[in-house]
């Protein structure tokens, strides 16, 4: 089994309370059966709120309250479940996020999603940095041709965008030769009317994208902090361009990564000062939705 995972991913432990925008508040907690039947079954004052707490319709969730808070989350931040029964009294969803995995034959590849303003700033703030650590027992039987095939040229262009003694635009060139592409023409008015008509979460992300130009605009990405750029695409890559079924899906999707990661440079630009909360909305508003995803890889068939 080849096990892949970005270097700082075991350096991840949740900040709590001190988390500026919490994952207990605004996303719907789906609860796992397992998780859900042994809640039933707690005693005490913690186990009467778990199950006032609880819907089963459609599926078992935890029922936000009027400012979308999780029951569960304590007013200065904390976990009424870790508290009182621990972390493994934790559903699957809340004990996994922030984590992503894409499995295939042979192959398990993890993450950490940039929603987490914890997970930003270990990629973008931490000496480490980002690179591939790669892991083959020698196990787990047949692997899949193609996403072998795949991984080795994601991984190779991952290599060309730390490249730093050459451009930014010349390293985005090498990238999409290796998919038989060329880097999509940047489009400020058009980017901005394609993100504003998708759908939204956080009425803050929409303000942003307000602030673009409505014309084509320059180019984000050319004249820029090439170093923090470069690198965000580069986990763009490494967590979507995995799940590519052909070369011209690979294609969508490495436009994808492209334009996002310009769009990110360009929000950067008109609002200097919230740079790292640019990248942690996007991946909420748009990294969490398989539907936004597909809607901007087909707007690049034209």
């Amino acid at each position: 089994m080849i096990s892949v995972k970005p270097s700082f991913y075991d350096s991840f432990s949740c900040i709590a309370s001190t988390c500026r925008h919490s994952c207990c508040v605004g996303w719907e907690i789906d609860i796992d059966q397992d998780t859900r039947d042994w809640y039933e079954v707690r005693d005490g004052e913690i186990g009467a709120l778990l199950r006032r707490s609880i819907s089963d319709e459609p599926s078992p969730h935890f029922v936000l309250d009027a400012s979308e808070r999780c029951p569960m989350l304590r007013d200065d931040g904390l976990c009424r479940l870790i508290l009182e029964l621990g972390e493994d009294a934790l559903c699957d969803i809340c004990a996994l996020h922030p984590r992503f995995f894409n499995s295939f034959p042979g192959r398990e590849e993890s993450g950490l999603g940039l929603c987490c303003e914890e997970v930003v700033r270990l990629l973008l703030h931490t000496e480490e940095g980002f690179h591939l650590t790669v892991r083959d027992d020698g196990q787990g039987g047949e692997r899949d041709n193609w996403v072998e095939e795949l991984a080795k040229h994601r991984d190779r262009a991952i290599e060309i965008l730390s490249q730093s003694e050459k451009s930014l635009d010349a390293r985005l060139k090498e990238v999409f030769s290796l998919f038989g592409a060329v880097p999509p023409a940047w489009n400020a008015g058009e980017t901005k009317r394609l993100f504003l008509s998708l759908e939204q979460m956080d009425a803050h992300w929409a303000q942003c994208l307000y602030k673009l130009p409505d014309s084509a605009g320059d180019d984000p990405l050319k004249g820029r902090d090439e170093s923090r750029y470069a690198t965000i695409f580069a986990y763009l890559l490494y967590r979507h361009m995995i799940c590519a079924d052909s070369i011209d899906k690979a294609r969508l999707l490495l436009c994808f990564c492209a334009v996002s990661t310009g769009l990110v440079a360009a929000l950067d630009d008109v609002e200097p000062d919230d740079k790292d909360e640019h990248l942690r909305l996007f991946s909420a508003e748009i990294e969490y939705s398989d539907e936004n995803v597909e809607t901007i890889c087909e707007s690049f068939r034209q």
